[in-house]
């Protein structure tokens, strides 16, 4: 299934289960037709006719004869009842906590949260009057076929997923390219899911959309994700002889379109006993035990997700998504988890995190030098916020040269990918608007430069909202020929931009490779 999702979509997405109709419990019915009265008696019409008095006559061995024969009857019932509510909670739970079942509720809550952001956003005008208008599209494919469209490829521009995603939008003359593709995949140490991710950060490459997915315990080499609570070397784990896929992974160019967040989040708060029966029956979801297995925990993607889709729809420009401001919903903040308060005498007076774990800094840090996007919880609040953004990409280190160590570090960064795909997008449109013309590369060229100064300005003085409307320090393009190749060439992007910069004298360079302008 390849589709918008529209807003009437919401109907088919799951929502707080049993909600039926609240009927009248069968003591109320009891109490309210009940009449002291054997079975022939006309004036026992209505309890006879709802079959009550024979429930009551099997409860108590014979027929009631006074008011207290019914509040026994009613106090047998009541603990029947509460047996049979007792079942039906150990079944529903059995179903809840089976894992099969979680990943497909976690995944339609995930798909769900994330249309819930974008339709938050729907309409909205940036600053800069820039439309902006968010869409969804869902591909609906197992990992598994995923990997087996992509080996049964020769090369991945063959695959299913090439054409889907780069075929027919970003390479089709009036197609709407993809900013971000969200993954609902988990992925491991294994072989086969290293060599997946790097076909996969080949098509994200190419179509300019980074690919966002999550991190398994298996492949950080834990049993779960409490184990980073707990004071081990990361490092030393990856410097181990099974991880050397993984680190020849890291060191892929098209890394670079490819990041992997870590640990989960709460998609759904535990279902309380409130005391009524608004699922029927009375239910508590049963989630204690030694772990928080039983919790139902999705991919941090999907908040990944939607702090893109803010930035977007605030700015159209990705560069404000980490990090987080006091008092204002920006940057990394992510808000709209689910949020589980911890039982007190104040309901609500203290929240659990809506994070698997809690980390420090230092581990935060780790994370991310390993090729990770972690996301945080914020201690005693419902909020959880990335802090940083990095891609599976291993930055290049160049010895003695600082400047060319942080345009590698600075390419590796997502925010940064990201506006950079973006310019990409309309660079690549307005070269497509050239074939067939008879300009030369150099023409071109000038071109190019002349429309992206317009997203320029040298002032490191300016005022934010400057910078957001131009967030670019410099910026150029060259085009060259291709040797051998008429009419063909290589377009190569040269960006510095400013805007949450962490280094002032670096540039981020990506390259499109043969472009055709004509012969």
């Amino acid at each position: 299934m390849h589709a918008e999702l529209q807003p009437d979509s919401a109907s088919s997405l799951p929502n707080e289960i049993g909600d039926a109709a609240r009927e009248p419990g069968l003591l109320d019915q009891l109490l309210e037709h009940a009449v002291l009265a054997r079975p022939e008696t006309p004036a026992a019409g209505p309890l006879s006719a709802g079959g009550h008095l024979d429930v009551v006559t099997a409860i108590l061995g014979r027929l009631p004869g006074s008011a207290a024969d019914l509040r026994v009857a009613k106090r047998k019932i009541a603990g029947l009842i509460a047996g049979i509510d007792e079942l039906m909670s150990e079944q529903v739970n059995a179903i809840l906590h089976q894992p099969e079942f979680q990943s497909l509720e976690s995944a339609w809550r995930g798909l769900r949260y994330l249309w819930e952001v974008r339709r938050s956003f729907a309409g909205r005008r940036s600053s800069t009057e820039v439309s902006s208008e968010i869409q969804i599209r869902v591909l609906n494919v197992r990992k598994s076929e995923l990997q087996k469209d992509l080996e049964n490829a020769v090369e991945f521009d063959q695959s299913q997923l090439f054409r889907k995603v780069y075929e027919e939008e970003f390479g089709t003359p009036g197609g709407t390219p993809y900013g971000i593709l969200i993954g609902n995949y988990e992925f491991t140490n294994h072989p086969d899911d290293i060599d997946l991710m790097k076909r996969i950060s080949g098509v994200a490459a190419a179509a300019f959309a980074p690919f966002v997915a999550s991190g398994s315990t298996s492949l950080l080499g834990i049993e779960d994700f409490s184990t980073l609570e707990q004071p081990i070397n990361l490092e030393s784990i990856f410097r181990n002889d099974r991880y050397t896929k993984w680190r020849s992974l890291r060191r892929e160019l098209d890394t670079r379109f490819l990041g992997l967040t870590v640990p989960r989040v709460l998609m759904r708060a535990p279902y309380q006993d409130d005391g009524g029966s608004r699922f029927g029956f009375r239910f508590r979801e049963a989630v204690e035990g030694k772990d928080r297995s039983k919790f139902l925990w999705g991919s941090a993607a999907w908040a990944f997700g939607a702090i893109i889709c803010r930035a977007f729809a605030t700015s159209a420009w990705f560069a404000d998504i980490r990090g987080v401001q006091r008092g204002v919903e920006s940057g990394g903040l992510v808000t709209g988890l689910a949020s589980h308060p911890f039982r007190t005498d104040a309901s609500g007076a203290a929240e659990r995190s809506s994070v698997e774990v809690q980390f420090s800094e230092a581990r935060e840090a780790e994370l991310c030098e390993q090729g990770f996007i972690p996301i945080s919880h914020c201690k005693d609040t419902p909020y959880s916020a990335f802090y940083a953004n990095g891609s599976v990409n291993e930055p290049e280190k160049f010895g003695t040269d600082e400047q060319a160590t942080a345009n590698a570090r600075l390419s590796a960064m997502l925010q940064y990918v990201l506006c950079c795909s973006r310019l990409a997008h309309y660079l690549k449109v307005k070269v497509r608007d050239r074939i067939g013309s008879h300009e030369s590369a150099r023409q071109i060229e000038d071109d190019l430069i002349c429309w992206l100064n317009g997203y320029v300005t040298p002032d490191d003085q300016a005022s934010p909202e400057m910078k957001a409307r131009y967030p670019l320090r410099n910026a150029r393009v060259e085009i060259t020929e291709v040797p051998g190749r008429p009419g063909q060439y290589d377009m190569t992007m040269f960006l510095q931009p400013h805007y949450q910069l962490d280094q002032l004298s670096s540039t981020i360079s990506f390259v499109a490779s043969r472009v055709e302008l004509g012969s």
